[in-house]
């Protein structure tokens, strides 16, 4: 095999995402549930005292090498454990594409149909989940999100308020353009938000219904 020919095999197949390795990776469960004949989402707000305590989001967590055997089983086990809702309670019809986060963090989402009665049966853990609520599609394919904007910067050095000045990548010793002795970057990201009647909801869960909204609004567009 010549050398052209090694690389057209090495480089054949899908591309993927460079450095997957080096992200945590994450997986949520957007539940959809018929309610008095309108689809809902099942939300949770999250206990205080814990990781986004008081934060509105989805069912989720990281990923569990010795649990899961694959992205799809983390949502489901996170949904069990979280809300009470059995693995066999919930039908995959769909997924989003995958979220990178500006924190290293990869969101993967899927959408899980609720067995009739599953809201009836469930039982949150009040460790992790102090309420859940539902909401109509409707309600966010009639209402647009707030739209706001945060800053991300690169930085090569930060200070710390015990240990002073941390150098990360010492640009200048590297020799590296003048450019890169200090913090770079600037890249301004969108953040949306809705009021909600239980709260606001924002960050990632909101960017994920966004997302959600937008495909189905896509597709009603393409078929009418």
């Amino acid at each position: 095999m010549d050398a052209v020919e090694q690389l057209k095999q090495t480089f054949s197949g899908r591309p993927g995402i460079l450095g997957w390795d080096r992200f945590i990776h994450s997986s949520v469960l957007a539940p959809v549930v018929w309610v008095d004949g309108d689809l809902h989402l099942l939300f949770q707000t999250r206990t205080e005292g814990i990781r986004q305590g008081g934060e509105i989001s989805f069912p989720g967590g990281g990923f569990d090498p010795g649990k899961d055997s694959d992205l799809q089983a983390t949502a489901l086990r996170e949904c069990s454990e979280e809300m009470g809702i059995a693995p066999e309670q919930v039908k995959i019809i769909g997924q989003l594409d995958t979220m990178i986060t500006s924190v290293g963090v990869t969101v993967s989402c899927y959408l899980g149909l609720l067995d009739d009665g599953a809201l009836e049966t469930m039982t949150i853990n009040k460790d992790e989940v102090a309420a859940w609520f539902t909401l109509p599609l409707s309600y966010f394919e009639k209402t647009d999100p707030e739209v706001h904007h945060v800053r991300l910067m690169v930085e090569p050095h930060y200070d710390h308020p015990k240990k002073g000045r941390v150098t990360l990548l010492p640009a200048e010793e590297l020799g590296l353009p003048r450019r890169y002795h200090k913090p770079w970057g600037g890249l301004t990201r969108e953040v949306y938000l809705w009021k909600t009647p239980h709260g606001i909801l924002w960050g990632i869960t909101a960017e994920l219904v966004w997302e959600l909204i937008r495909r189905t609004r896509k597709t009603s567009a393409e078929t009418t």
